[in-house]
């Protein structure tokens, strides 16, 4: 276990209870720029905290916040990635504060004082030289102690500036700071503007410059969560700018992107067809649908991921649509959550209305005993 094994640096490598601190290795496996004590940034319990909390471990709940205001630092000599670090550190530090004072406001014995909120205000203001751009369009990459280092990449992806909008925006709701939220919104709008006259996003780009770099673009990896998170700005901040953005994005999705209940990747700007392939990323898709209410187009997309796990016992990585083979290279799976996020919406909206209700939680039962049976390593 992780607490057991490899607490308090990002991860537990499972075979040979050994660690990995995924977060500043990611893009860096000589670990260059990291002091000789550097211990990680205890990611996996970060990650963990909301889910003890909904799992009602309360006391393993407190003694990770103790720890984490205690021990934890983001004044590190540390190369992170802009993306990864957002929606995995700093959003796991802000949904469990959220979970904590909901919590500690019902106990009358509740201590609970901020302090993953102070923790994710002291990382969200590492985050603010990333956007010093022309463009306002953030790096990919920056280091939590000295900004930009030089002679950074000037290459990103759509979901690299595209998917802050959520953690940075609640960052400034909650603590009255606007500068999150501002630099999020404008590398956003900004992002938009590049669309091509298909209203369809490339899937890299220069930050510097604003121009597109690949133009082959979907619904998979490098432009995924731009969507998911349009869609869940509009639904979390009720701003109508989002859903004009998504409305538009998703309908040009649907008609340049599907082939049946398949999606592949085109062209921004012919929306000529480029790659035809499945990717587990993909997997999101039903459930975008899903919050969007377009719930049968949701079911039909989220029966052909259903049939491709169905056969290999699995989601693969990449699966070539146009052979109907798994792609030579990328056969297995890491575990993504995005199938099951999927489900688990389709499920909450058919629950009493659609046939194959009953279905979908047979799925979800699949889905723990392939984890335990397969997966779990004992």
């Amino acid at each position: 276990n992780y607490m057991a094994y490899a607490f308090p640096h990002d991860e537990l490598k499972p075979l040979t209870k050994g660690f990995t601190d995924s977060l500043s290795e990611l893009g860096n496996l000589n670990l260059e720029h990291l002091p000789q004590d550097y211990n990680g940034s205890a990611l996996t319990l970060v990650e963990s905290l909301s889910s003890l909390v909904v799992l009602g471990n309360l006391t393993e709940f407190d003694r990770g916040v103790s720890w984490l205001s205690e021990n934890l630092t983001f004044d590190v000599d540390a190369r992170v990635n802009l993306f990864e670090c957002n929606i995995r550190l700093l959003g796991g530090l802000i949904s469990a504060h959220i979970l904590a004072k909901d919590y500690s406001s019902q106990n009358k014995d509740g201590v609970y004082q901020n302090q993953l909120l102070h923790l994710a205000e002291n990382l969200g203001s590492r985050f603010l030289p990333a956007f010093e751009t022309p463009t306002g369009l953030p790096y990919a990459w920056i280091n939590l102690k000295y900004g930009v280092m030089e002679n950074e990449t000037t290459e990103t992806s759509t979901s690299g500036c595209g998917s802050l909008i959520l953690e940075m925006g609640a960052l400034s709701r909650l603590t009255g700071d606007p500068r999150y939220e501002a630099a999020a919104l404008r590398a956003l709008r900004k992002l938009w503007s590049m669309r091509s006259s298909l209203n369809l996003v490339g899937s890299t780009l220069d930050v510097l410059s604003g121009n597109w770099i690949e133009y082959s673009s979907g619904i998979g990896a490098g432009v995924d969560s731009f969507y998911e998170y349009l869609i869940k700005a509009y639904i979390l901040f009720g701003s109508d700018e989002y859903w004009d953005m998504f409305h538009s994005a998703y309908l040009a999705v649907q008609k340049y992107f599907r082939h049946g209940p398949w999606y592949h990747e085109a062209d921004i700007r012919t929306g000529e067809a480029t790659h035809w392939q499945l990717t587990s990323l993909q997997a999101f898709w039903p459930g975008v649908q899903t919050l969007l209410g377009d719930v049968a187009a949701a079911n039909l997309s989220h029966r052909e991921f259903y049939n491709v796990w169905q056969r290999f016992g699995v989601l693969p990585e990449r699966y070539l649509l146009d052979y109907g083979i798994l792609h030579p290279t990328e056969k297995y799976y890491p575990l993504r959550p995005e199938f099951a996020e999927s489900t688990f919406y389709l499920y909450q909206a058919t629950k009493g209305v659609i046939m194959n209700n009953r279905q979908i939680i047979l799925l979800g039962f699949f889905f723990l005993k392939i984890l335990i049976k397969q997966i779990k390593i004992i």
